[in-house]
């Protein structure tokens, strides 16, 4: 498996919806990157972690090829990849 490290903006589509035991959730569902659009197939993780007074959301996802893990700072409403693991 090969790590690629990225600090890259990239557009996400996502639903938000309402859980009866966490609130509120979200879930991206797919993502524009480089010219191509990546359809995620499955959530592997999920965590806020802080970076100064703002609340960073981790998604780590699949799309059955690739993992990704992005980050949405629920601030500034901005989606960035952070990195992908392919074989």
């Amino acid at each position: 498996m090969q790590e690629e490290v990225f600090d890259e903006r990239v557009e996400v589509a996502a639903a938000f919806y309402k859980t009866d035991i966490e609130g509120r959730r979200c879930l991206p569902l797919k993502m524009h990157w480089r010219g191509r659009d990546i359809t995620f197939t499955e959530l592997g993780l999920r965590h806020p972690t802080r970076k100064g007074a703002r609340t960073i959301h981790v998604f780590d996802m699949t799309d059955g090829t690739a993992d990704y893990r992005l980050e949405l700072d629920s601030e500034r409403l901005i989606w960035t990849l952070r990195a992908v693991l392919s074989a």
